[in-house]
């Protein structure tokens, strides 16, 4: 049996696509030549969530922590959501981010696989040019490419942490995982030189025009890689909302990127950062004068800035990357604060 599934963008634009029994409403979509953003395609990092309003459907096993506490009533993860009839379903952006063509495939060659800490790896590619799309790296701030693990059809998802540019440079911040499928070609395998097949750009975290209201950026982990490329891209605009970047780390070894973010303070005049350090060995002290150190969590942070603000004009727009867990309690707070949904972007790491 097959099921009608209307899709519907913020501003009123509609798709209809067709899903056959036993497809996800991605499935669907990508088979219609739509492309609906799934960074993990199999329920854990929420970023496909959508609003059902008419129908019914299945489910595939998801993780609770990956549709998120702030989520509208008949939310549901679009790659795990079979349809069983025919369904009406609210997306979260508008057409602008909708994506009618399959996502370009490149090939790219590591140009450096650079450890940052004991589980973070810094990896730098090249674009390889071709007839169709050149050399240029070309993608919105905070988006993500698909890499293929070699020898195998399986792709594996990662946010730049760079801006588009020029010569073909894609930086991405990847967390070794124990067991992880890119994590162990990466950490074992990868040697400057290989090339890789890429998939993207893809997805729709991102930067919003919002006037001259704040922006607060919240990262933990790798999650730092998207909202480092959108304050880059914020620098090289010369963007002038006043900026407040938050890293959440267990301790303060595990701080990685501390660099580029120095560079960023000292480009623009109104961003300040904050490193909330969970475990502290003895004393939280600065180790860039640059950068505030507080002892607490990314979590406790928010929560005292948002409890801080008395001006509705100074409640800020919120980008929040991170572990499911850690960006589950981040919604909680901003809805607790009142904080309207629209302000409150988030995009949840996967594990890989």
């Amino acid at each position: 049996m097959s099921c009608q599934v209307r899709l519907v963008t913020t501003d009123g634009d509609e798709r209809v696509v067709t899903a056959e029994a036993g497809q996800s409403v991605v499935e669907a979509a990508k088979q219609a030549d739509i492309i609906l953003p799934s960074l993990c395609g199999k329920g854990t990092c929420g970023t496909c969530v959508a609003q059902v309003t008419a129908g019914e459907y299945t489910l595939r096993p998801f993780e609770d922590d990956a549709l998120g506490s702030s989520a509208p009533e008949g939310s549901a993860l679009m790659c795990c959501a079979e349809p069983t009839s025919d369904l009406d379903v609210v997306l979260p952006f508008d057409s602008s981010r909708l994506i009618e063509q399959a996502p370009a495939e490149r090939e790219a060659v590591i140009t450096s696989i650079e450890r940052l800490t004991a589980h973070i790896v810094k990896l730098t590619m090249t674009l390889v040019e071709d007839e169709v799309t050149g050399s240029a790296a070309e993608f919105e701030a905070g988006q993500y490419m698909q890499l293929r693990v070699p020898g195998r059809a399986d792709l594996r998802a990662y946010s730049m942490s760079n801006v588009s540019n020029w010569d073909g440079t894609l930086e991405f911040l990847i967390h070794i995982r124990e067991g992880g499928l890119f994590s162990t070609y990466l950490d074992q395998q990868a040697r400057e030189g290989d090339v890789l097949e890429l998939v993207g750009p893809q997805g729709t975290f991102g930067l919003e025009e919002n006037g001259m209201r704040p922006r607060w950026f919240i990262g933990g982990g790798c999650g730092l890689a998207p909202l480092l490329s959108m304050l880059r891209r914020m620098a090289e605009w010369g963007d002038p909302q006043e900026t407040r970047l938050v890293l959440g780390v267990n301790t303060a070894a595990d701080l990685f990127g501390a660099d580029e973010i120095g560079e960023l303070v000292d480009q623009m005049p109104e961003l300040s950062v904050t490193v909330a350090v969970w475990h502290p060995d003895g004393d939280v002290t600065a180790q860039d004068e640059r950068f505030e150190y507080v002892e607490g969590s990314a979590v406790d942070v928010l929560r005292n800035g948002l409890g801080s603000i008395d001006d509705e004009e100074q409640v800020p727009d919120i980008y929040v990357c991170g572990p499911p867990g850690m960006v589950t309690a981040l919604e909680e707070v901003t809805t607790t604060a009142g904080v309207a949904p629209e302000r409150v972007h988030t995009e949840r790491i996967s594990a890989n």
